[in-house]
């Protein structure tokens, strides 16, 4: 029996973020945005003011006073460091909890979708390429889905990918067949129901079929990449994670060697460990 209809009307019902963070998450999608009109929109949010003055007054920046206010913080974060730093915060909150059909803690969603957006952003520097509009954003939220259908009773992940091992499919293909949707496409709903740009969506309904990609190809093979690079390092990884190989086309693409992808996980734990260290952790969320 197709649970679809079902799932997709839940997706209205998600818990909302805070209307602080959702216009903020709204601003540092539109690259018109003023950091100034950010920032105010920062300071309603007491969760994303401190996460912003963590990173601003931290010791990767060596600023020899401390800085007290979110303006004064943008002042001193490059532009892109300060957006990307509100994006993590912002779906620091989404997650939280666990996703229990996936056998997965909202921490260790964190920790992947934090990951992949890393590992996109530094595939694209390896590959001496300009990151795409939206790059960042479209790999932070890729599994969002997972929070929607991994509250859902019917959803378990284990009796999935068993399943998917057994008749040989794909674990999204596994989905299709078990709820009559796949958390790619729920996440698509999600993003969309947000009002993201359409590339984000896109990049989200589609980071596991990188070759149906049509519009965008190049942000979504390398949201797909990112991803994989994750999972195959075990980073916030569930019970999926050994259903994915990078697509030959996507890699193909990309003009990507196996031998880079090494290279990149060691860029990414790395890095994933100064941002947990940012945004500290308590009770297993970020702050």
């Amino acid at each position: 029996m197709s649970h679809r209809a079902e799932i997709i009307s839940r997706i209205a019902s998600v818990p909302p973020l805070p209307s602080a963070s959702s216009e903020v998450l709204r601003l540092v999608c539109d690259p018109r945005s003023p950091s100034t009109q950010v920032a105010t929109a920062i300071e309603y949010d007491p969760s994303l003011t401190a996460n912003v003055l963590r990173i601003a007054n931290s010791s990767d920046f060596g600023a020899p006073q401390s800085v007290g206010s979110v303006k004064e913080a943008f002042s001193r974060l490059v532009p892109e460091k300060g957006f990307q730093s509100v994006l993590a915060a912002a779906v620091g909150k989404i997650a939280e909890g666990p996703m229990n059909g996936y056998d997965v803690s909202g921490e260790d969603l964190w920790d992947h979708l934090i990951g992949s957006a890393i590992a996109s952003t530094r595939l694209s520097q390896a590959l001496k390429i300009s990151p795409p509009e939206h790059l960042f954003t479209a790999a932070l939220t890729h599994d969002i889905g997972k929070v929607v259908l991994g509250t859902f009773p019917e959803v378990n992940a284990k009796a999935i990918a068993s399943f998917a091992v057994n008749q040989r499919i794909s674990f999204e293909q596994a989905e299709q067949q078990a709820l009559g949707i796949d958390h790619a496409e729920v996440g698509a709903f999600l993003v969309e129901h947000w009002c993201l740009p359409s590339s984000i969506v896109d990049a989200v309904r589609l980071h596991h079929q990188p070759e149906r990609a049509v519009e965008e190809p190049l942000i979504v093979n390398l949201v797909h990449v990112a991803d994989v690079v994750c999972l195959m390092a075990g980073v916030g990884a569930s019970v999926d994670a050994l259903s994915y190989r990078p697509s030959s086309q996507a890699m193909q693409r990309l003009g990507l060697q196996l031998g880079l992808l090494d290279q990149i996980v060691y860029e990414v734990l790395n890095e994933l460990l100064k941002v947990r260290t940012l945004f500290k952790f308590h009770q297993g969320h970020p702050q």
